[in-house]
């Protein structure tokens, strides 16, 4: 039995491209490892929910579990990182350690683990990828992101820019198979190493996961309101929200707008503050729920908001989840032009609408012409769980990962 081993630094519940990868390969008679960092004891009771241990074996390298490691350990790996960011912002010198707790440890335990293949994800286990392939080893890199281009120059201060450049440049030229979110991040990877455009995994969903929505009206007041949905994992500043509640002064309609995600009362003050509720409109604002429960209350709304900004370069040029599980939710879409989602627009334009981000006339009028239109609104929702099916699902694009990892495998 062939041995792949996948390398991440985040929690399986965190990084469902990792779960995805892991169960597809397993299932396709592979010998399964993942070797990661554990930090938190909730979220590791979520990610045992999400693979069969009996069929990957799943290490946590890293342990900061205060109830699971030695406090001493945990201090010195936060002081490392810490030291290691602080050095490149103020001395631009640059050095892995400042991508995550104890490098060292997770390139030894990789090296032993000896596998057929390693697929790599985030930025470790980027540089990890590197340095198996120097020993010899067969690595693939699912870029998930455009690591070196992921965020705002102030958040940038202290990370080791030059080195993820060096570092994906080498991997994107030498691996067995690259891979990531779209065509348009493709495209960009070929022109900035010089090679073939790597191939293009969604973020996707199974389409099985359909089969759990509970039909239940959680978020929701007035059903006879239209109702738009946003998520992520936090709702705060320079996320578009502000300029989304502004826009909603241009619509005479009344509507519910819904957010999910973590928010501070200090940054729900400040929504409610510039909420529009004189025209009729109601804000809802919602925590997390697990994953499982997600597709549910994403599908008892009528429109999904997904709107990504076109800095940095990675965001204007993925698809992201959110998009994807919108149409497998089976509702209309509004999505900012980024030349990620217009690639989804594409596909299905009857179900995405785009608008100009920041443009408020431009973004009103698209929510207008769905909401003041019964008939479209429903052809839109019924669209978009066209295309979910046909092609942004799990089942169809599982296929081709285990494709191109047995021919990764196989080639000598």
């Amino acid at each position: 039995m062939k041995s792949i081993c996948i390398l991440t630094q985040s929690h399986l519940c965190r990084n469902p491209r990792v779960v995805k990868e892991a169960n597809a390969l397993a299932k396709a008679g592979y010998k399964v490892t993942i070797l990661t960092t554990f930090t938190y004891a909730d979220m590791l009771e979520e990610d045992l929910k999400l693979i069969d241990t009996e069929k990957i074996n799943f290490k946590g390298i890293i342990n900061m579990i205060p109830s699971q490691s030695e406090k001493w350990y945990r201090l010195k790996q936060r002081l490392v990182r810490r030291i290691a960011g602080e050095v490149i912002g103020r001395f631009k010198w640059e050095n892995i350690l400042a991508l995550g707790y104890d490098y060292r440890t997770n390139l030894k335990a990789a090296i032993r683990e000896n596998a057929d293949l390693y697929t790599c994800h985030q930025e470790m286990s980027t540089v990890i990828g590197c340095k198996l392939i120097e020993r010899g080893f067969k690595v693939a890199f699912d870029f998930e992101d455009w690591y070196s281009h992921d965020l705002l120059s102030d958040a940038n201060r202290t990370r080791p820019i030059n080195l993820l450049t060096k570092y994906e440049k080498f991997a994107l030229q030498n691996s067995v198979l690259n891979y990531t979110t779209s065509e348009s991040m493709a495209n960009a990877f070929a022109e900035f190493a010089h090679i073939k455009p790597p191939k293009v995994l969604n973020n996707v969903f199974p389409l099985a996961e359909r089969e759990n929505i509970d039909n239940e009206i959680k978020d929701r007041k007035d059903l006879t309101k239209p109702s738009i949905h946003w998520y992520s994992q936090t709702i705060g500043p320079g996320r578009g929200l502000e300029f989304l509640i502004n826009s909603l002064n241009d619509v005479n309609t009344p509507l519910e707008l819904h957010l999910r995600g973590n928010c501070s009362d200090s940054f729900k003050t400040e929504l409610s503050a510039i909420f529009p509720e004189n025209k009729g409109h109601k804000l809802y604002i919602h925590p997390l729920v697990p994953h499982k429960e997600l597709l549910s209350r994403i599908s008892e709304h009528d429109i999904g908001l997904a709107t990504e900004e076109y800095t940095p370069d990675s965001r204007n040029l993925t698809i992201t989840n959110k998009i994807l599980q919108y149409l497998l939710g089976g509702i209309a879409v509004i999505a900012s032009d980024t030349d990620g989602q217009k690639e989804v627009a594409r596909e299905a334009p009857k179900a995405v609408f785009l608008f100009k981000n920041n443009k408020s006339n431009n973004f009103s009028t698209a929510i207008n012409s769905l909401i003041k239109d019964k008939v479209k609104l429903q052809k839109a929702k019924d669209e978009a769980l066209r295309i979910a099916t046909e092609k942004y699902c799990w089942e169809k694009q599982e296929k081709w990962l285990v494709d191109w990892i047995n021919t990764a495998i196989s080639n000598k």
